[in-house]
């Protein structure tokens, strides 16, 4: 799941010379933290939902709006990544789960 442009402590916190840009177009890009939670909360809840469904914010370019079922990047499924992806995350956390 992909919580869309959520107005949050990350973008609340952009590089200065984004801010002008965030602040003109903020407004129509980003919605609330709550409504950008929605999306994880649905993959993660919703007895529908089938494992590896990907799922994100309806409205325009994904930024905003309700969850639902969105199609995710071509890189998502590409297993060389994935596994790539996998072994830097124990690496990184110091914590290994077998797969």
């Amino acid at each position: 799941a992909h919580p869309g442009g959520s107005n949050t402590e990350l973008a609340r916190n952009l590089p200065r010379v984004l801010l002008p840009l965030a602040n003109v177009l903020g407004p129509a890009l980003f919605q609330s933290a709550e409504m950008g939670a929605l999306p994880t909360l649905r993959a993660a809840t919703d007895p529908s939902v089938i494992g590896g469904q990907y799922y994100g914010p309806d409205g325009f370019a994904e930024q905003r709006g309700h969850p639902t079922l969105v199609r995710s990047s071509a890189q998502s499924h590409d297993e060389n990544l994935q596994h790539r992806l996998w072994s830097v995350s124990e690496e990184l956390t110091g914590v290994g789960f077998p797969v």
